[in-house]
């Protein structure tokens, strides 16, 4: 019974003790309401979340694609984009779209491939701007894309590949003046 008593005193004088530290931690320090929040909420943060980030400014393409190389083109297109796309006409879909016909082509219409809704959203047509941003930077052409490229960053590189794309096609969109 010593025993149990002993205990019971323990805990009580504990919880007295952690009381009268709270009672003096309280008399001690006094609390002051901020003036303003710590940390800002903006009302445009959702929305950011939800839709396309802007493209990353980039110089327009159209100069390169003058000077852009067909053969490379290919041989960068084999090397970067071949694992999860086909670029023959009436290839099937891998991992991603087959990219025949892709330069004039409506955004997210491949027949039988399941976009994403942010490519669904976009909207439009792909032009050679359009390829240069989203093969420079798919997440920052259309974030939430599906697309798990980290990128292109020479513009020489992507100037080549959209030549190819170019191409790749009955009747080709006429090159940039």
């Amino acid at each position: 019974m010593a025993s149990f008593n002993t205990m019971a005193g323990c805990f009580l004088a504990s919880a007295l003790f952690a009381m009268v530290v709270g009672k003096v931690s309280n008399a001690l320090v006094s609390v002051h309401p901020l003036e303003k929040p710590a940390i800002a909420v903006s009302e445009a943060a959702p929305e950011a979340a939800a839709g396309a980030e802007k493209a990353p400014e980039l110089p327009a393409i159209g100069p390169k694609l003058k000077d852009a190389n067909v053969d490379r083109g290919k041989q960068l297109f084999q090397q970067q984009c071949f694992t999860c796309h086909t670029i023959d006409k009436g290839g099937v879909n891998k991992v991603g779209p087959n990219q025949w016909d892709i330069v004039g082509r409506k955004k997210a219409s491949h027949e039988g491939f399941s976009y994403s809704s942010v490519l669904q959203k976009l909207g439009g047509e792909w032009s050679y701007e359009d390829i240069n941003h989203m093969i420079f930077k798919p997440q920052g052409f259309a974030r939430g894309t599906k697309m798990a490229f980290a990128g292109l960053p020479k513009e020489q590189d992507r100037a080549d590949i959209i030549a190819y794309l170019r191409s790749m096609h009955d009747q080709p969109l006429p090159p940039l003046p």
